[in-house]
């Protein structure tokens, strides 16, 4: 069964291999431990080196049969990106059966395994891991950002309206919504990626994907879940806005002064980091994001 499990995990993740495999994350990055509810559980902090007043913060929750290692691992280059512009990033973890490194889901609801079973209380999580990054750091509670991955991404769709405190933007990259959706607060803003040729969580909302499985109802399609979305959050109409050849961009204005940001690349499947067949970089396109949200 565990092997079983494994190579669902790998399959759900699509990465260049399973998560035992993925390289060591950078040497600068801090454990941390926090208290969620009766539970102690585990980050790992990338401090900028220098920082000029509070301190963004970027929040990352891992794919399906992952954890924060390997996610760190798999992020390098986006923590450097973050870190030199003056961001932490956090890599957070999910939670597993027997308590491993990896195979750990988060409860995003509908999805995934374990932590969807157990019924898990990630807002308490998060919530304490904001706390233990004010103290560590002294955050901007102004500018915390959530993004994921798959489930990952998942989680950070419902978790926007749910924290103590409101994010100013989440990025769920190959992630999904389902129909009982959750409002989003006015003010957090969205970017959402997704890969038309996605076979594990499926564009197209094809509820026979390879996530079938992890989840007990089906998701939405991405252009579904993008018109879900602009209505929960009082949305204008979109406009197309410049991309590399084989990605498009549409954009919405949006209650509170928030945007909808929706990204479709045409290659890349499930893979993380996102790396469609052309010159873009999820990683340059997340900062672009966070920096326009002040």
């Amino acid at each position: 069964m565990r092997l079983f499990f494994a190579s669902l995990a790998c399959a759900f993740v699509q990465t260049t291999g399973c998560a035992s495999a993925a390289p060591a994350a950078p040497a600068r990055g801090e454990t941390l431990s926090v208290q969620a509810g009766r539970d102690t559980r585990e980050l790992i902090l990338y401090a900028p080196a220098k920082a000029d007043g509070p301190v963004p913060v970027v929040l990352v929750f891992h794919g399906g049969g992952g954890g924060a290692d390997w996610m760190a691992g798999k992020s390098r280059e986006l923590t450097r990106t973050m870190n030199s512009a003056g961001y932490a990033v956090a890599y957070m973890n999910g939670s597993s059966r027997r308590g491993g490194d990896n195979l750990r889901t988060w409860n995003a609801a509908h999805c995934c395994a374990y932590a969807q079973r157990k019924k898990i209380n990630e807002a308490d999580y998060a919530d304490a891991a904001i706390e233990a990054l004010d103290q560590r750091l002294g955050i901007d509670r102004s500018r915390v950002f959530l993004a994921g991955h798959s489930n990952g991404a998942m989680l950070s769709y419902r978790l926007a309206g749910a924290m103590k405190v409101t994010p100013r933007g989440i990025a769920p990259i190959s992630g999904a919504i389902f129909a009982d959706q959750p409002g989003v607060p006015d003010r957090t803003s969205i970017f959402m990626y997704h890969a038309a040729d996605d076979d594990v969580l499926s564009y197209s909302g094809n509820p026979d994907d390879k996530a079938e499985r992890w989840r007990t109802q089906p998701h939405l399609g991405f252009a579904k879940a993008e018109a879900k979305l602009a209505e929960l959050k009082s949305c204008g109409p979109g406009s197309a806005a410049s991309a590399p050849e084989g990605v498009g961009v549409t954009t919405r204005q949006c209650a509170g002064g928030s945007v909808l940001i929706a990204t479709t690349a045409s290659s890349g499947g499930h893979e993380w980091p996102a790396r469609p067949k052309t010159d873009y970089r999820i990683e340059e396109a997340l900062l672009a994001f966070f920096n326009s949200q002040k």
